[in-house]
């Protein structure tokens, strides 16, 4: 989804339509191999048909990768839209509610708006949602109510006399300081307005793959040079792949073509341009290269603390709004503990380190 942007959506289009028997939705099933493997999704007979080997972990991606990506892009968007247009044609109703790996296909998500008015997406729309949906279906089936779903943060956390462990193991490279509430959202504004890297450990994990505030890397996103910062020197991954910005939800329409608020980060939209005579992205670390953003709109009540911060951040530039990736380096899961927290932060070039209320800096 990432790298579609750069290239020719035509390219490898007719051919990928070859997959599809009678351009319905079941695919020739000779191409792959997901009968009777679990580590090869596909064959030699799709490199054949594609013209193009697959490409190795670490090998350059080259313009005919690009191309590729564009044209799976716009292939998924088609049957997906073909199946949101029947929906909309067999029920004649507003809402739709998108489930499966595939929701967190923040594009093609966006486009169902064209029949739909109202779209929701839950924060672990993949198999790892499954086991939600199965307790839901339980609870359902015995007290005959539907309880609330909306909120992701479901993982552990840790109280004060845990994080002054783990930091006191490390005493020898850090030192800390605990502020109050006030203290910390000011000091960690003014590090951000000062372009440095903070990483964000609050409360409890997130549920999902997508971090919402509370294991994030955090940034300010208005000098492009932070996405190339960010990608090659701290996460170590393609310089291709996109930032999401983090926005108050009642300024998002400010800066976003949005609909609705989009609390998940599961929807990419059109950023706003600004400029008379020459327009420009205000947050251009977190623009993708076709303008458009994965953003991910903060309310007070669904999380408290980040939505201070961007608050405050807004108090001192004008504009509520902070580059958001999840706090984990290359190949590596999000940041479960604080001990998991400080030993990346030491591994890296994060400058600061924020737990709770224990403000992190290196020796």
């Amino acid at each position: 989804m990432g790298l579609a942007p750069y290239g020719d959506e035509n390219k490898y289009l007719p051919l990928l339509r070859e997959l599809f028997i009678d351009n319905s939705f079941k695919i020739n099933q000779k191409y792959f191999t997901w009968e009777y493997s679990d580590k090869v999704m596909f064959n030699s007979k799709l490199t054949k048909l594609l013209g193009l080997q697959p490409r190795l972990p670490d090998e350059k991606i080259n313009q005919s990768h690009k191309d590729l990506a564009a044209s799976i892009q716009k292939i998924y968007e088609e049957k997906f839209l073909e199946l949101v247009k029947k929906a909309k044609e067999l029920t004649n109703i507003n809402n739709l509610v998108l489930g499966g790996g595939c929701a967190y296909n923040g594009v093609a998500n966006s486009k169902a708006y064209k029949y739909f008015k109202n779209i929701h997406i839950p924060f672990a729309p993949s198999d790892a949602g499954s086991s939600i949906g199965a307790c839901l279906y339980s609870y359902y089936n015995n007290f005959y109510k539907i309880p609330l779903n909306n909120n992701p943060f479901l993982g552990p956390s840790y109280n004060d006399n845990q994080i002054r462990r783990v930091l006191k193991r490390n005493s020898d490279k850090i030192r800390w300081f605990r502020l109050s509430d006030t203290k910390l959202i000011e000091k960690t504004s003014d590090l951000l307005i000062n372009e440095k890297i903070v990483a964000w450990f609050q409360g409890k994990m997130e549920f999902g793959a997508r971090a919402l505030g509370n294991r994030s890397i955090l940034a300010l996103p208005k000098n492009a040079d932070m996405r190339e910062k960010l990608n090659l020197v701290i996460k170590k991954r393609e310089s291709f792949r996109p930032f999401a910005p983090s926005v108050t939800a009642e300024t998002a329409k400010k800066w976003f073509y949005i609909k609705e608020n989009i609390p998940f980060m599961n929807q990419v939209v059109e950023a706003k341009t600004f400029g008379r005579t020459t327009k420009y992205f205000p947050f251009p670390a977190s623009t993708h290269i076709d303008g458009t953003s994965r953003v991910q709109t903060v309310t007070l009540d669904f999380n408290f603390r980040y939505y201070s911060l961007l608050k405050e951040v807004g108090r001192k530039t004008g504009s509520e709004v902070l580059l958001n990736t999840s706090f984990n380096l290359k190949d590596q899961t999000i940041t479960l503990s604080p001990a998991q927290a400080v030993d990346r932060f030491l591994n890296s070039e994060i400058d600061f380190l924020v737990i709770n209320n224990f403000l992190i800096q290196k020796l």
